[in-house]
């Protein structure tokens, strides 16, 4: 009996640690939130209190919602998302901060070539322009709480 609870428990801790990938997109675990954060030539948020694992659900809710937001930002140089998830690679974590919950995401386009085979761990891109950027979505709130793109 010992050894079956061990044996679950290892399995939880092992599903909770490793990201979920679903075609172009992927839930990282929390302890990638540090990392994906640390972007070279974007501004990021701030890393939170605590991370949590999101749901698809909040993603398909952010995913539904960045379009207008990216064309309503002055800082977007002329880029069009479109519908996503087409022509994106997305990579997304769970930020805790004053007990809220708020989503993250990395955006870099599928035409790169980059991080084909990196979906499920933290890509950081410098430089490459507005097409890769990362985006904070207040779940609560229901709003973006921070876009930026990379430089040049």
């Amino acid at each position: 009996m010992i050894r079956m609870l061990t044996a679950i428990l290892g399995l939880l801790v092992a599903s909770c640690s490793a990201a979920e990938v679903r075609g172009d997109a992927a839930i990282l675990p929390g302890s990638a939130v540090s990392e994906i954060l640390d972007q070279c030539s974007r501004d990021s948020p701030a890393p939170g209190d605590a991370t949590w694992r999101p749901e698809w659900q909040d993603v398909l809710k952010l995913e539904a919602e960045l379009p207008a937001a990216v064309a309503a930002s002055p800082e977007r140089r002329g880029l069009v998302v479109g519908q996503l998830p087409i022509g994106w690679k997305r990579q997304y974590v769970g930020i805790v901060r004053n007990g809220e919950r708020f989503l993250y995401g990395n955006f870099y386009p599928v035409r790169s070539g980059l991080g084909e085979d990196r979906i499920a761990e933290p890509l950081i891109i410098c430089d490459g322009g507005p097409e890769y950027f990362g985006v904070e979505y207040d779940l609560k709130a229901g709003r973006f709480s921070h876009l930026a793109f990379n430089g040049p």
